[in-house]
């Protein structure tokens, strides 16, 4: 049987001298996101090469998970209100997976 679901892939350019505050940030956004009835995954990683790029990757059983998932009190809070402000820029893109 076929498993489908949304894949977010989202990157995160932080402001020199920021990168450990969008880290724990991150940290407590991940715990709240795993918790939301369609999120199927949600991680973030730190580039070695480059301490203020991470990745964040989400999986959503489909795409109103992901909406839903931005409306969220705690994507507002941690998300928009805390993280954004730190950041040069994001590049966040979604993409449907149809696995076979």
């Amino acid at each position: 049987m076929a498993k489908t679901y949304l894949q977010v892939i989202a990157h995160y350019h932080v402001k020199p001298g920021h990168g450990e505050s969008v880290a724990a940030l991150l940290g407590e956004l991940a715990v709240a996101t795993r918790g939301e009835p369609k999120n199927l995954y949600y991680d973030y990683f730190r580039s070695p090469a480059i301490p203020d790029h991470f990745v964040i990757l989400e999986q959503y059983s489909d795409a109103s998970g992901l909406a839903g998932h931005r409306e969220t009190a705690h994507f507002q809070r941690l998300g928009l209100q805390s993280i954004v402000p730190l950041l040069e820029r994001r590049e966040v893109t979604s993409h449907m997976v149809n696995e076979a």
